[in-house]
């Protein structure tokens, strides 16, 4: 955990990437995923953050986030080799925290390489190393993962949504070979597959 978790101060001011907070006489700058930029208040009202302090030799860095959702899958992100923290504000800047987890357990290499600074490598990357860790908190309730992307197999959205894990659902239809079933057929042979009555 970070040694600073949390920022409540007055918003000072904000630009397109940090918000201004004043904190016991001492003016914060600190970054913030889009989303979340824009939903902050004006000038003069309160503000509580979840945050996160990067210590490097020559800079302190402090990243904040309106929920803890977003500050947990941030941490997960920069864990990553590669991924550091303007990828990962990127990521949370393009899709909402319950987004980037169904997008990671869903293995959506797509959706992720729409933020910034992500390319098809990256994303393949970031699936590999989080899916079954977001799957694990997503089950624990740690992390909300409200949606599979639109751009998934709707036989897979149908399974995820039967509460199957992404990951066990995809594995079960990629076994199939024939690429002419309808979505009813593959979801029943993924069923018998898995070990459940269809």
């Amino acid at each position: 955990m970070s040694l600073v978790a949390g920022v409540q101060g007055a918003i000072q001011g904000k630009n397109a990437e940090h918000l201004l907070v004043g904190v016991g006489g001492i003016t914060l700058q600190v970054a913030l995923p889009a989303p979340d930029l824009a939903r902050v208040g004006k000038e003069g009202e309160g503000v509580s953050l979840f945050t996160h302090l990067i210590v490097r030799e020559d800079d302190l860095q402090l990243y904040g986030f309106l929920d803890e959702q977003g500050r947990t899958l941030f941490e997960m992100l920069i864990a990553v080799n590669g991924v550091g923290p303007r990828v990962a504000l990127g990521l949370l800047s393009v899709l909402t925290p319950p987004d980037l987890a169904a997008s990671i357990a869903a293995g959506d290499e797509v959706a992720l390489a729409k933020a910034p600074g992500v390319g098809r490598q990256t994303a393949k990357r970031v699936i590999v190393d989080l899916q079954r860790r977001v799957e694990i908190m997503s089950s624990a309730g740690l992390i909300t993962e409200t949606r599979v992307p639109a751009s998934s197999d709707p036989a897979l959205s149908f399974l995820v949504s039967m509460g199957f894990a992404a990951s066990e659902a995809r594995q079960a239809l990629s076994v199939e070979e024939s690429a002419d079933l309808s979505v009813d057929e593959r979801v029943k042979r993924a069923l018998q597959r898995m070990g459940q009555s269809p």
